[in-house]
């Protein structure tokens, strides 16, 4: 091969390298924004979960104290 043609796949090759690496940086991108919507989901997932976890005791206890205040009319009764 001439030096003219090496140099023409040369160019070639270093554009396509280029276009490349631009569509990795695009990628990329696109990839840190799915990773940051996912951990904005787990824990906005985690709070819910904590804020379930607190109203579900609350439940609980009102629960507890209702059967006692059944129990304590029925004795009345």
């Amino acid at each position: 091969m001439d030096d003219n043609k090496v140099a023409v796949l040369l160019e070639e090759l270093m554009a396509q390298f280029r276009t490349f690496g631009e569509g990795l940086d695009i990628l990329q991108g696109e990839i840190k924004k799915v990773k940051n919507e996912v951990t904005d989901f787990r824990n906005e997932t985690k709070q819910r979960f904590l804020e379930n976890g607190r109203e579900h005791q609350q439940l609980m206890q009102m629960i507890k104290e209702l059967d006692t205040e059944v129990i304590k009319l029925k004795r009345i009764k």
